[in-house]
């Protein structure tokens, strides 16, 4: 697997391992992306780890080449280590996506002038099939996956990411003058995930003073009381 991260003084980042998926605190049903072919496909191609060499589905682009996912997380918060893609490896291949935590109100009107939290520079590596109708059911192939490793301190307290594919490869492409749809295979997020407290907040206060509560002694001090 491919690793991309931020350059930083050549700190190399923190390896994550797969016991830090986030698949399970991904709040699925509730995934939505903007312009794609067939909604069905999006949160099929957030799987679990063991199933990651599966093609199908995937995630089209339709008419362009821009997607946007937003991925709300169940009831808790998330500190993000990485995101794990894998792509198309050619022309519809992304190259830059922009990435938002708690911003669920990116769309193509807003996306490409707000500012993002973070920017990913995806390089052309992926499976080799342009067609997604002669995709085979699975490639066993480490080689296609690309994690990209996140600024842990900007990504803590995560409760909702947003991705927004800006561009693919293929828009490079001098005699490809056609709009090159993005296919995207698999999402994985890493991190840690805590669960927002159950426990109800009890606020106690005394709604009437009661004088065997404040018995004043000898010396005029109210008992329990600081005389300052």
């Amino acid at each position: 697997m491919s690793c991309e991260h931020e350059h930083h003084h050549h700190v190399a980042p923190v390896p994550t391992n797969p016991g830090q998926s986030l698949l399970s605190h991904i709040d699925v049903p509730h995934i939505r992306a903007l312009n794609v072919d067939d909604h069905s496909s999006v949160g099929k191609i957030f799987r679990k780890p063991e199933e990651k060499y599966q093609l199908t589905p995937a995630v089209v682009s339709d008419c362009d080449s821009q997607l946007i996912f937003h991925i709300p997380f169940t009831s808790g918060t998330v500190k993000l280590h990485s995101i794990i893609l894998r792509t198309n490896g050619d022309k519809h291949c992304p190259k830059k996506i922009k990435v938002w935590r708690n911003d669920d109100h990116i769309d193509f009107d807003n996306a490409g002038a707000k500012k993002p939290t973070h920017t990913i520079d995806h390089p052309r590596v992926g499976v080799l099939y342009n067609d997604v109708e002669e995709l085979p059911t699975e490639i066993v192939s480490d080689g296609d996956f690309v994690e990209h490793h996140v600024p842990r301190h900007v990504f803590s307290g995560v409760s909702s990411l947003t991705l927004f594919v800006e561009s693919v490869f293929g828009e490079d492409d001098e005699d490809d003058e056609d709009e090159e749809p993005c296919i995207f295979h698999y999402i994985e997020l890493r991190g840690e995930f805590t669960a927002l407290s159950k426990d109800p907040v009890v606020t106690l206060y005394e709604s009437a003073a009661n004088p065997a509560d404040h018995k004043v002694d000898e010396v005029g001090t109210a008992t329990g009381m600081s005389g300052y």
